[in-house]
């Protein structure tokens, strides 16, 4: 049987491929899991009483008039210090799950491990409000941390599943669409928290709201999602051939850890990732609070502009995927390894370049945000280089390594974020230049080291000693 169009919807007797529709299935997962995620990133312009500033004219822009407006809930007299703590404790719990969840992926099978970060995440961001308001700060932190332990699993086991089902000559196109969900997720949550927060007056319900949806997922999920082609109860016996032939299966081995952590193109791939998240986390946490204090937009704006270089960067990711799949199956432009270096690393320079001129831009609303949509249309890029890189390197291991991976390249998001709760303590454009221009240095370094260490080949650690490197 010949390589399936995937993008027919008549393949295998006139039905969509199953692996199409745990592909959706993985991708509406990152979405609700960022929902939940960047729920508070919106809210809390709302929740927090802004910092006092001693001279407006230089710590924002004064051609813009805001109200500081109480919604239901009260606002806390957080510092910026500890508004940054609440934002980036999620990342406390975060890097711990990583490498567990992608193990129990690989060993177990993904179908529990996701469905319970799902609920965990969910039943978390639904109890939030109402301990922050009685506990303070200091629950906001400990509930924040729980939710990045529920969350850490996910991206790992999304790996563990694109291995599992996803043929390699198709990752490309499908795992651009289920990594897309992040950006999803982030779109709908930054537009539709604001606007749940200014139609209810409070910023309580939008917790409620997206806990909820998640809820809906959880049911479709025990339905659609199953963790191996094989225990699949509804796939039919020629697409299970068909993902026979053109996978390679997983077997149970003893991980080679020495080998794995010792394994230069995959601390390359660590590198472009590493860069990739101190970008992509600046942003989604605090692209909000700068569109608040800097650009002066209001809540249910504020949610809708933020949003609109995520709108970008979804819809390019999947055009890109499309597209690229096709080059690199062609073979005509460029080889693979080719493909992943230029187009990952242009796609941690350019967001990056474009970012740090929306600052120069300074109170200018029309080109900052066209600036930030350029910016997320190049890092768009991304999702069919760096995270299908390492299904490149592992058949056996993906959802481990991604573990690893995400965890170490998530410590940007502490890292990252605490060093913008330091630095922008005024409200002042001057300071945001200073957080736009490491992140153009980080992106930098890594971009270096990932052009000159990365690979497409299959890594020696993964073959059995009866299998030998093709």
């Amino acid at each position: 049987m010949g390589k399936c169009n995937i993008l027919s919807c008549y393949c295998y007797c006139g039905k969509i491929p199953l692996r199409l529709v745990l592909v959706i299935m993985l991708h509406l997962a990152l979405q609700n899991c960022y929902n939940l995620r960047v729920v508070l990133n919106v809210a809390i312009v709302e929740m927090v009483e802004p910092p006092e500033s001693t001279n407006i004219s230089e710590s924002a822009c004064p051609q813009y008039e805001t109200v500081n407006i109480v919604r239901e809930g009260g606002k806390f007299p957080w510092p910026r210090n500890t508004e940054a703590l609440v934002l980036y404790a999620f990342f406390f719990g975060y890097i711990l799950s990583h490498v567990p969840g992608g193990w129990l992926a690989d060993k177990y099978g993904g179908r529990y491990v996701l469905g319970m970060s799902v609920f965990a995440s969910a039943l978390v961001t639904s109890i939030f409000p109402y301990f922050t308001i009685k506990g303070g700060h200091w629950v906001a932190v400990t509930l924040r941390a729980l939710l990045g332990l529920a969350q850490g699993p996910i991206l790992p086991t999304v790996s563990s599943f694109v291995s599992t089902w996803v043929p390699s000559f198709e990752r490309t196109l499908l795992g651009g669409i289920a990594y897309g969900g992040t950006n999803l997720g982030t779109i709908l949550g930054s537009i539709f928290t604001g606007i749940i927060i200014e139609a209810s007056d409070s910023w309580k319900m939008a917790f409620y709201v997206w806990s909820s949806l998640a809820c809906v997922y959880i049911i479709l999920h025990l339905f659609f999602v199953f963790s191996f082609p094989s225990t699949h109860p509804f796939l039919p016996e020629e697409e299970l051939e068909y993902l026979k032939k053109h996978i390679v299966v997983k077997r149970s081995l003893k991980t080679p850890w020495k080998a794995i952590l010792s394994n230069v193109p995959y601390w390359a791939n660590i590198a472009g990732q590493f860069g990739h998240n101190y970008i992509f986390f600046t942003l989604v946490t605090y692209l909000p609070t700068y569109m608040k204090e800097i650009l002066q937009f209001e809540i249910s704006k504020n949610g809708l502009y933020s949003a609109v270089p995520f709108i970008a960067l979804w819809s390019c990711s999947i055009i890109l995927s499309i597209t690229g799949n096709y080059i690199v199956n062609s073979m005509k432009f460029m080889s693979p390894l080719a493909f992943s270096r230029f187009f990952g690393t242009f796609s941690n320079l350019g967001a990056a370049g474009f970012s740090l001129a929306a600052v120069y831009v300074g109170c200018s609303r029309g080109w900052a945000i066209g600036l930030y949509v350029a910016g997320m249309c190049i890092k768009a890029f991304y999702y069919m280089t760096l995270p299908t890189n390492i299904n490149e390197l592992s058949k056996n291991y993906g959802g481990i390594m991604f573990g690893i991976c995400n965890g170490i390249s998530a410590l940007s998001g502490i890292f990252g974020n605490a060093l913008v709760g330091a630095l922008t303590k005024n409200k002042r454009l001057g300071e945001w230049k200073i957080v736009f221009w490491i992140n153009f240095g980080v992106a930098v370094v890594t971009s270096i080291i990932y052009i000159l260490w990365s690979s497409s080949e299959r890594q020696p650690f993964d073959y059995e000693e009866e299998e030998s490197p093709q």
